[in-house]
């Protein structure tokens, strides 16, 4: 059955649904020790970075069924299939962290002791369940896990305002310029894990408006990201939201209605489940299609299972503490998205429209034309020395 292709909608859904999980996580405690209380403009600062690079992956990608075609026209048989065997491997190791990551916030949000062996499974088999069906489902359930999570951070950051103090975030100065520029390196890491998501493109629908939207679509997942930061600033001040793990998941405890709710971080948390689940959902196909570059007779189902259970494997193993799930999600994953989700594929891009622009070179047209006239040649005096033996 032919696969169902998703609009380009539906994949920057997922993929600004799926980044929420780390963005709550990690920002803005890992921009404010290089920003300071600038640290909240770090996401605007890279937003024209992060709409060249994701203008350049959807052409590339478009043209040659996502970002793993590209990385095969562009680089080779061989060497493409070791770059995809490098993104395979780094795509499990944030599948099995993003697993263990998963099984911990709600293993806390049920405010009581549980067992990483239940529900890191569980939500590996969940996982599954969706990687092995069609992306298009996947997608559509993608739109509703965004609407979810938007109108939750909404409401915590809506009721957050009110203790925002001014002084935690202003005043700031020509001379706090450069870290806020510099503190875009840790927002891209976290932003690296939307990479896998260019694996996708090659089963979106094509679409005229495609950078118009994803203009629209960056631009307004920056703003968000911004006014998390702002506003977790701007309540915890820069000095307490730099140490705290998950400063949202800490900024939600303080939020309540006076008569209606007053803790609802359990909530919050048990909610982010659906951030989880898209970014897993992300990883798992993408690394399904690196997969398909890799071994083209490989199947989908046996694919996706053969991924799924080492990952889950290997976030229990990997991570039996939650400190060391925390420390790796902080330094090592942010290193390793900014080296996979940013510097390799500009590498790809340069290489891919270096190869485009020597195809459409002249030398390189008249080579092909002239091996053209010698083949066209060739054939007619093969036919015209068949013709001559036929009268003899």
């Amino acid at each position: 059955m032919e696969e169902k292709q998703i609009s380009q909608t539906q994949l920057c859904a997922l993929l600004w649904a799926g980044l929420m999980a780390p963005a709550a996580e990690l920002l803005p405690a890992v921009t404010l020790p290089i920003a300071g209380r600038g640290a909240w403009l770090s996401a605007l600062a890279a937003l024209p970075a992060l709409l060249l690079l994701g203008w350049g992956l959807g052409r590339l990608g478009l043209r040659h069924g996502g970002l793993a075609g590209a990385i095969r026209w562009g680089l080779g048989p061989v060497l493409g299939r070791l770059v995809l065997l490098l993104y395979f491997i780094w795509g499990e190791l944030l599948l099995a962290l993003r697993l263990r990551l998963c099984a911990q916030r709600l293993i806390a949000s049920g405010e009581r002791d549980g067992s990483l062996w239940f529900f890191l499974p569980a939500a590996a088999l969940l996982v599954l369940w969706m990687a092995r069906g069609k992306l298009s489902a996947f997608a559509r359930a993608g739109q509703v896990f965004l609407a979810v999570l938007l109108t939750a951070a909404g409401a915590v950051l809506l009721l957050s305002l009110p203790q925002v103090r001014g002084e935690h975030l202003l005043p700031l100065w020509w001379g706090d310029a450069l870290p806020v520029l510099r503190s875009t390196e840790p927002l891209l890491g976290v932003l690296g894990y939307g990479a896998f998501a260019a694996f996708l493109l090659g089963d979106t629908e094509p679409s005229p408006r495609r950078g118009r939207d994803w203009v629209l679509w960056a631009g307004g997942g920056c703003l968000l990201l911004g006014a998390e930061q702002a506003v977790v600033i701007g309540n915890l001040g820069p000095e307490l939201a730099r140490r705290l793990n998950s400063p949202f998941f800490a900024l939600a405890k303080s939020v309540g209605v006076e008569g209606a709710f007053q803790r609802v971080e359990s909530i919050i948390a048990a909610l982010w489940t659906f951030a989880d689940l898209s970014l897993l959902g992300v990883l798992a196909f993408a690394l399904w299609k690196a997969t398909k570059q890799i071994f083209p007779r490989a199947k989908q189902k046996p694919a996706v299972t053969a991924i799924l259970i080492p990952g889950a494997v290997l976030g229990i193993a990997a991570f039996p503490e939650g400190v060391m799930a925390d420390a790796f999600g902080r330094e090592t994953a942010l290193l390793g998205n900014l080296m996979m989700g940013l510097a390799l594929p500009l590498l790809v891009l340069a290489v891919c429209w270096g190869r485009e622009m020597f195809r459409h070179s002249p030398h390189f047209v008249y080579k092909s034309v002239r091996k053209t006239e010698d083949m066209v040649a060739e054939e007619q005096s093969e036919k015209k020395t068949e013709k001559t033996e036929k009268n003899d």
